[in-house]
């Protein structure tokens, strides 16, 4: 309703047709107001265009087709009434405001439906009216991280942080692309900046950890992810990387609570079953081991570190056959090859006897 509130205001801003109008432009002109005030807008913008047709330098005819088209999300068709309108002087303030908001619907529109390079093309326009428009540089950055153009990701999340410092998502997404270039002492202080723009923001907390796992900071994880979980219990990563570092710890005992929490919050976390898994293995929990390291596998194919954790399981509880069976699929890895390989010999000599 507030919508429909705007739009009739608008149109009652518009000047009555003046006389130097075409007259046949004036008479689908007066006929697709009558109909944009009855809110058919669609018949509305029929009658527009032949205004439009009929004399191109009808500024309200433009600026009400434009009105037409934006309510009936036609954002290109939108933008060139508006566009028109204001290069013939009519409302040039408020059609510039209509055009910034339009061209970042466009563009968040072109990035739903992975259209990054059409989406920075709109974004940029949108930009030219509003350069400080924080959400455009953000959504700007994440567009050029869509195409793999780091560089560029990094300097539009920097333009969206200098346009607004305490804008949160803008350093974890900066943080993100130093981490995946391994420039971890960077990625830690985007990582805390979020943290320090919004205290609540989990995602940050879950990026400082990877960055502490990558560094063998194992131990610091443990006090982040215990206040990560104090702003947010249901945080399934959060319970992740707490009991994996627990785990890392020799803690195993320790890590099966939050292991088994993470894995209850989220049933798409293979990972989360796979340490399960581990944590149950290093307290000598074979058979809860293997059930855990079952889901892992269900849950992903080809998880080659379940399998072998499988194989492990199976072996510690003398059932060769299923260790076997685990052991020589994971051989397909060469990361576990080796490994692999000596268990099956190993199995092989106790299957013989002394």
């Amino acid at each position: 309703m507030k919508h429909f509130r705007h739009l009739s205001f608008a149109l009652a801003l518009i000047s009555v047709p003046a006389l130097a109008q075409d007259p046949e432009a004036v008479n689908h002109f007066r006929t697709g107001y009558d109909l944009m005030q009855k809110r058919s807008y669609r018949n509305a913008a029929i009658a527009l265009e032949k205004a439009v047709a009929a004399d191109s330098t009808y500024g309200n005819a433009h600026y009400v087709l434009a009105q037409a088209y934006k309510v009936l999300n036609e954002y290109n068709k939108a933008i060139s009434g508006f566009t028109a309108a204001r290069a013939l002087g009519t409302k040039p303030d408020r059609a510039a405001k209509e055009l910034a908001q339009l061209y970042h619907k466009a563009a968040v529109k072109s990035f739903g439906q992975k259209k990054y390079s059409e989406a920075i093309a709109y974004f940029e326009n949108a930009l030219e009216f509003n350069p400080e428009n924080t959400k455009a540089l953000y959504a700007m950055g994440l567009s050029y991280n869509g195409l793999r153009e780091s560089t560029k990701a990094k300097a539009a999340f920097k333009k969206a942080i200098n346009a607004d410092v305490k804008y949160a998502k803008a350093h974890k997404a900066l943080g993100d692309i130093q981490r995946r270039d391994r420039n971890y002492g960077p990625a830690a202080t985007s990582y805390q900046a979020a943290i320090d723009a919004d205290a609540k923001y989990t995602d940050a907390y879950g990026g400082l950890a990877r960055v502490k796992f990558e560094t063998a900071d194992v131990e610091g994880i443990i006090p982040l992810m215990e206040k990560a979980l104090t702003i947010d219990a249901k945080y399934a990563e959060g319970h992740l990387f707490l009991g994996n570092a627990l785990s890392q710890l020799g803690r195993q005992q320790d890590a099966v609570g939050p292991l088994r929490r993470a894995a209850e919050l989220d049933g798409k976390n293979c990972e989360a079953r796979f340490r399960l898994g581990e944590a149950y293995y290093g307290i000598g929990n074979y058979r809860q081991t293997i059930k855990a390291a079952q889901q892992a596998t269900r849950c992903q194919r080809n998880y080659r570190a379940a399998e072998v954790l499988l194989g492990d399981g199976y072996f510690k509880l003398s059932q060769f056959e299923e260790a076997r069976s685990w052991y020589g699929r994971a051989i397909a890895d060469s990361r576990f090859k080796d490994y692999a390989t000596h268990q099956l010999k190993e199995i092989e000599r106790l299957s013989k006897g002394p």
